[in-house]
């Protein structure tokens, strides 16, 4: 099955999006009202199959300071990391490691960045060409609109009739005007092999864009955060603060944030990222 791995804006949502739920029989229903042929119906079910009886039950251990790719502020410690009100703290809530996230998912590339400090990790983001779909908020189905415009540019609805990945990192960005967001898109990072030739999506809601060079600001944590507005935006309170550290003021209009959920102890990455100006 398809999984789009997210990053957004302020929202707090890259998730791994799989609107067809965990139930296999859902996701076929959905499939086959979306009108795709039987052939690539039967295939996306497989890989739904294969992700699951892939899943670990528990992922292997690393310190928490490798898991989160930079070291924790001694003021931003805290005794418990207990969620959505349980006060259970254990290493479950250790993020996935990058690393092996982005060999599942084809991340974009980042060169290292000379600012090292506690509570934030910083990586410089070459340009690259993303594939974008702007998200109607007003709708009740908005986001799912969003995410299957997407997901049919992936699967074969393009001028090259290509089907560009079974994995792909997927992002939503959101444009801030105080606490309020003025637009949000959907979108995904084109992967390496066609980087330099992006088909041209069928549809004339989904574009492909240029997105220039980048600094990016990260916090880390695991667990399944989906629901959990209130940490999320703690997250980013503390992301801020950590910056502030190191005299860092970022970008003042624009947040991400990146959620991979998949069912095992430490299987989950969640990030919060804010931009440099």
């Amino acid at each position: 099955m398809l999984r789009l791995a997210a990053v957004c804006s302020l929202l707090t949502i890259a998730l791994s999006f799989d609107f067809g739920g965990t139930d296999e029989a859902e996701y076929e229903t959905i499939l086959r009202e979306k009108g795709y042929p039987e052939e690539d119906i039967q295939q996306f079910l497989q890989e739904h199959r294969d992700a699951r009886a892939g899943v670990a039950a528990d992922g292997d251990f690393v310190p928490w300071h490798v898991a989160r790719g930079y070291r924790e502020c001694m003021d931003f410690r805290r005794r418990r990391c207990g969620h959505n009100g349980r006060n259970v703290c254990n290493h479950c809530f250790r993020p996935r490691l990058r690393s092996i996230l982005c060999d599942e998912y084809d991340c974009p590339p980042t060169t290292e960045n000379d600012v090292v400090a506690c509570g934030f990790e910083a990586r410089n983001v070459p340009s690259g060409k993303w594939a974008v779909t702007v998200v109607d908020r007003i709708s009740k189905i908005g986001y799912s609109d969003a995410y299957w415009r997407l997901f049919r540019y992936i699967n074969k609805g393009n001028d090259q009739g290509a089907r560009l990945a079974a994995s792909v990192y997927m992002v939503r960005l959101m444009t801030m005007d105080g606490n309020t967001a003025k637009s949000v898109k959907m979108a995904f990072y084109i992967p390496s092999a066609f980087q330099a030739s992006p088909p041209t999506p069928n549809n004339d809601a989904v574009t492909v864009e240029t997105w220039d060079d980048a600094t990016t600001y990260s916090r880390a944590f695991g667990s399944d955060r989906t629901d959990d507005h209130d940490y999320i935006n703690r997250q980013f309170k503390i992301l801020e603060a950590a910056l502030a550290k190191e005299n860092i003021t970022p970008k003042p209009n624009l947040r991400m944030t990146f959620v991979d959920i998949v069912p095992g102890c430490t299987m989950q990455r969640n990030e919060v990222t804010l931009f440099a100006q």
